[in-house]
């Protein structure tokens, strides 16, 4: 029998080639696009324990919500305010890019607090809904979404009359992080990326996760940057300086007892910013972070992604992998203000050298390499 799966998928594959041939007239005209909305229900996304954490669960579920209103083709900026925290229009340096290393980020002439609520806004006009804010560290999840994009006129003819057929076979969710900006009144912006992608498997369709796309943050980040006032010519010039590359900056070394620690070529205040947007972009859970004493508290289940393949039925029936996660301090320490160490340690400060903890020092570098 053949797979039903791959049936449906010819048979919109027809539809959207007769559908671009009836309107090819009208001619096409190349752009590139990002466009999210919410999508319709589907099989439960299999995301990796490493990935996703209990508080997380909805917004890795593909939701049968209302649709919301999709964006603009081209995003818009948010009305500008004034006052205490507000951003002023026609104000380009009310909005730049700081960099350390490879790490990019947006400095915003606003209080966090201030802040906060434009980010919500923003993501509920590019077609996320909020699946998990912590204001008391400064982190909000989004839903998961696909990107809906097309191009040209004829693209968007289809999207209006027949986007009930379509259903992309990748999903995106964004993490962002905000922290107060080393001068007053000023809040730094963190963005992470994370992917999952459709696959089958025999007759079953499971869902895999797909690296983070740089790009993809930029993009996002420059949007972001208008949406706050900041003009086009600006938001470019800061999509381009955020996707620079620049060489590797972590390295993992074992001490004559044989433990691994992570080192940062980077001072402690570099390397603390660092590891959090690498937390982001592994989707691990914090419980708790306290920068004085350069601890993240995090939930790791210790098994590799690529690892944990089940089915649908296997998924739906089976207990949340989540609960396996076991809670670990990653400790980061300075050494001599050039370089910081990054170790874990159990709940109750000792050194854990285990094969999870290993893992996890091993995904940490490299996203931070």
């Amino acid at each position: 029998m053949k797979n039903m799966w791959y049936i449906k998928r010819l048979y919109k594959a027809g539809m959207i080639a007769s559908c671009i041939a009836a309107v090819s007239a009208c001619g096409l005209i190349p752009s590139k696009e990002v466009e999210y909305k919410q999508a319709r229900p589907l099989p439960p996304l299999e995301v990796p324990p490493d990935l996703i954490t209990p508080a997380m669960d909805a917004g890795a579920i593909i939701p049968a919500t209302p649709v919301l209103q999709a964006p603009s083709d081209s995003p818009r900026a948010a009305p500008a305010e004034t006052g205490n925290g507000g951003l002023a229009s026609n104000a380009p340096e009310n909005v730049r890019v700081e960099r350390d290393g490879a790490q990019r980020w947006l400095l915003v002439k606003s209080e966090p607090a201030a802040l906060w609520q434009k980010m919500r806004g923003f993501w509920q006009e590019n077609g996320f809904t909020i699946a998990q804010e912590q204001s008391s560290l400064g982190i909000l999840d989004t839903s998961w979404e696909e990107n809906r994009a097309r191009k040209g006129e004829a693209a968007s003819f289809f999207r209006k009359s027949f986007d009930f057929l379509r259903s992309s076979s990748t999903r995106d969710q964004f993490r962002v992080r905000l922290e107060s900006g080393v001068t007053p009144g000023t809040t730094e912006v963190y963005l992470a990326h994370r992917g999952m992608e459709q696959t089958a498997r025999g007759d079953a369709v499971a869902w895999q996760p797909r690296p983070s796309d740089p790009e993809l943050e930029a993009e996002m980040l420059k949007r972001l940057a208008l949406y706050l006032g900041t003009s086009e010519a600006k938001a470019d010039e800061i999509k381009g300086a955020l996707s620079a590359t620049l060489p590797e900056r972590a390295t993992l070394s074992k001490d004559t007892q044989g433990q691994l620690a992570l080192i940062l070529a980077e001072d402690y205040a570099n390397a603390w910013r660092r590891t959090a947007q690498a937390i982001d972009h592994l989707g691990l859970k914090v419980d708790d972070q306290d920068r004085a004493k350069g601890i993240y508290q995090v939930r790791f289940s210790g098994k590799a992604p690529e690892k944990q393949e089940k089915g649908f039925f296997s998924r739906l029936f089976a207990p949340k992998e989540d609960k396996e996660a076991t809670p670990y301090q990653l400790s980061l320490s300075d050494r001599e203000g050039k370089e910081t160490r990054v170790i874990v340690l159990d709940m109750a400060g000792n050194r854990d050298n285990s094969a999870a903890a290993q893992r996890l020092l091993t995904l940490l570098h490299e996203r931070l390499k």
